[in-house]
């Protein structure tokens, strides 16, 4: 399908080679979620939210959600929302969010040295309704993490953030926790078209690892702080000041301030960062 030919405001991406992501899906439509509607993508029907159907929408990508980078020529929104399953090596079930990019090399995904667009209001938004969601369907086992900037797709024009399930295939087909997601991302998503003018403070993220504890504890702890785009410490060494100029640049808020993990960094790491920042004229806060 070629043009800009399916609008609107959110539209929710299910990968179709993702198994978590069908889950996701399954169970959304178990509960009546979404209605079809007459047009398609990628050989799949678009679905519309049934309480909101010019607004928020749902598509089905041929391609695994890291390599989806197609979305822009036929579908024209604010915000893409990637259902998703996360994969570790501990197998951990967790519910989890992040933006994407690759601050050097690629991780998975995405071009090198480039990140996507993000927004830190949505981030800390879908954060907050995983944590509730948790709490509603009992999810004793399942963690609530914040990840850094990692993985494609990089080079879509349309800010976006990833919603997953994790950690391994056995929770992967997990019916409550997929609906804990599923549920969460329509929520984020229904505040997203709903929200007022954005006048609080933005960040950009420096240190820490990669399920970014710190960061994770400032916003739930700091009802006016947000935070977008988030380097790890394994990659600061390799930050360049175009990237970090990025990161700023490629979030909705137009943050002006660094939050710099300070136990997160070495002081070599800290020092190359606030250099370029002040190179780049944005603030920071040590923290």
């Amino acid at each position: 399908m070629l043009g800009l030919s399916i609008n609107a405001k959110v539209i929710i991406i299910i990968p179709e080679p993702d198994l978590a992501a069908n889950t996701i899906w399954n169970t959304l439509q178990n509960h009546s979620y979404f209605k079809e509607s007459d047009t398609t993508f990628d050989n799949h029907p678009v679905y519309e939210l049934e309480s909101n159907p010019n607004n928020i929408k749902l598509v089905h990508s041929k391609k695994d959600g890291v390599e989806s980078n197609h979305l822009d020529q036929a579908l024209d929104s604010k915000l893409y929302i990637f259902a998703s399953r996360h994969r570790s090596a501990s197998g951990t079930p967790a519910l989890l969010i992040h933006p994407t990019g690759n601050w050097s090399k690629i991780t998975l995904g995405g071009n090198e040295n480039e990140l996507s667009y993000t927004s830190g209001w949505v981030l800390k938004q879908g954060l907050y309704e995983l944590q509730g969601k948790k709490d509603e369907y009992n999810l004793e086992e399942f963690k609530v993490d914040l990840e850094v900037t990692h993985h494609g797709p990089t080079n879509l024009n349309t800010p976006l953030i990833y919603m997953e399930l994790g950690s391994s295939e056995k929770y992967w087909k997990n019916e409550s926790a997929a609906l804990a997601v599923g549920e969460s991302i329509i929520n984020t998503a229904i505040k997203f078209i709903n929200k007022s003018d954005f006048k609080e403070d933005c960040f950009v993220g420096f240190g820490g690892n990669h399920y970014a504890y710190r960061f994770h504890k400032h916003l739930m702890e700091n009802e006016k702080a947000y935070v977008s785009h988030m380097a790890a410490k394994h990659t600061l060494d390799f930050l360049t000041k175009e990237r970090i100029l990025e990161a700023f640049q490629k979030t909705l808020e137009k943050p002006n301030i660094a939050l710099i993990d300070k136990k997160g960094a070495t002081s070599p790491q800290r020092k190359k960062i606030i250099e370029i920042l002040d190179e780049i004229e944005k603030e920071y806060v040590l923290d």
